[in-house]
């Protein structure tokens, strides 16, 4: 961003580059809060109600579905809103969810529970989607996509390494003295941080985007440069809810809860740094070659564990699965920024990314049926090992099309 970074709005006299970073820092306390939570929820959940893995999955899997209707649906719901307004409303609800899984400790409620996620999923649509336009279109000028959402998920993923971390210390001394609910006391807290800066923030003037159709999106999922984008963001976020759903009843029940820290650092630790780096490349670099480096690097760590049953073994898996998904979303981000105008991004963006919210629905619920268990383990990772191949193969033909408009 640097030909732009001197440039000011004209409504609150910031540089370009200091309304990136005030505006990624947003996303770096939100997900010290609320995003790090979610590595916590399910033995969190575990501490006072039987409920089954399988319903407790279904708690994360409905804030993913909810997101997957969402991100469409908030391209007609919230057609006449800017993005800040999106922003707003949507980091709200990240503030709203750990509250909600605060009181959730005092009444237990099943129905509740899956409400709260849905409420959060309707949420994490609209805030992911006004505050990446807002940061493409910042770039825009100096054609720094790449770098932009490098900052942006790189500030969202040192929130989270550095949550689960802040959290996990929390959450190990609440056990000791029976109050597990400290835990999302200091989340809530966390996230208000975040939002506080979010509401400080100036509003850019924005053009009205393109009035949503059934016909416009047609048009842009017909396009082979999207349909190999979308397949490649649901299989990357397989991984993600893979880690969300199973992974760390896996480790535990493999090698102990002290082993935790496997999923809940080597994964976020890995993902900020990948964020922040394919931004940079996909700049010097094709798109697709960044994400087939990814893909490829996904596939062979979930092959390690099947050759060494090792706790090390499970963090090379955390470490590869983490690259994987801190290159692709900022990666598919800077295609849709360089390959739309900024009118018709919305819609883009909401077209693309449904298929990254559906990926982690289906593996927080798939991971549990697959049968992620010690003595069963080859099939789960031997699966994702294969996708994630051919995964790779695939984002080498996204090379062919990378001139191709949306």
């Amino acid at each position: 961003m640097s030909k732009a970074r001197h440039s000011t709005a004209r409504d609150g006299a910031l540089s370009t580059r200091a309304h990136v970073l005030l505006l990624s820092s947003t996303f770096l306390f939100i997900f010290l809060g609320t995003g790090a939570q979610q590595a916590f929820l399910m033995p969190y959940l575990r501490e006072f109600t039987d409920w089954s893995q399988f319903h407790r999955s279904l708690v994360i899997a409905s804030v993913y579905f909810s997101m997957t209707v969402f991100r469409l649906g908030n391209v007609y719901l919230l057609r006449d809103w800017p993005q800040w307004k999106c922003s707003l409303a949507g980091g709200a609800m990240y503030v709203f969810f750990p509250l909600a899984m605060l009181g959730l400790y005092f009444v237990p409620s099943y129905p509740l529970a899956l409400l709260a996620a849905a409420i959060w999923g309707w949420g994490g649509a609209a805030m992911w989607m006004g505050t990446t336009l807002q940061i493409l279109a910042l770039a825009d000028r100096a054609k720094r996509h790449g770098t932009g959402m490098g900052v942006l998920y790189g500030a969202t993923l040192a929130g989270w390494a550095l949550g689960v971390i802040v959290l996990g210390s929390i959450f190990n001394y609440a056990q000791q003295i029976d109050t597990p609910w400290l835990l999302y006391a200091a989340a809530t807290l966390l996230a208000m941080i975040g939002y506080g800066i979010m509401l400080a923030l100036p509003r850019r003037p924005e053009p009205l985007p393109e009035m949503p159709t059934w016909t416009s999106l047609v048009q842009i999922m017909s396009q082979t440069k999207a349909r190999i984008a979308a397949f490649l963001l649901f299989a990357a976020s397989l991984s993600f809810g893979f880690v969300l759903g199973s992974f760390t009843d896996y480790v535990e029940a493999a090698h102990g809860a002290h082993w935790l820290w496997i999923a809940t650092f080597f994964y976020p630790f890995a993902r900020f740094v990948l964020s922040v780096s394919s931004g940079l490349l996909s700049e010097r670099m094709s798109h697709g070659s960044v994400l087939a480096i990814g893909f490829f690097g996904g596939a062979a760590g979930m092959t390690v564990p099947l050759l060494w049953e090792h706790p090390i073994a499970l963090a090379v898996t955390a470490l590869t699965l983490g690259m994987l998904n801190g290159a692709v979303p900022v990666v598919s981000t800077a295609l849709i920024g360089t390959s739309s105008a900024q009118k018709r991004r919305p819609l883009v963006y909401g077209a693309m990314f449904t298929w990254r919210d559906l990926g982690v629905v289906v593996a927080a619920v798939a991971g549990s049926l697959l049968g992620l268990e010690v003595e069963g383990v080859a099939l789960t990772f031997g699966v994702f090992s294969a996708v994630f191949a051919v995964c790779g193969i695939a984002s080498l033909i996204l090379n062919r099309y990378a001139q191709q408009r949306l």
